[in-house]
């Protein structure tokens, strides 16, 4: 799995081209909030203040059986 997160507005093509050339990514989803995006991600400085937020994604373990 491969996130992808830029400070400054980026096209299609350029979204596209980082994960087929240089992440060797054969599918990627671009999720554009728009004016609605934010993050909060401490262990990188960010948290933006923008609401309500856009897509979640969340990643979690598999329990133990």
């Amino acid at each position: 799995m491969r996130f992808a997160i830029s400070n400054q507005p980026v096209t299609f093509h350029q979204f596209a081209s980082l994960f087929r050339d240089r992440l060797k990514c054969a599918d990627a989803l671009f999720l554009d909030g728009g004016s609605a995006s934010a993050l909060y991600a401490p262990s990188i400085s960010r948290h933006d203040r923008f609401h309500p937020m856009g897509p979640l994604i969340g990643v979690v373990e598999k329990a133990a059986r």
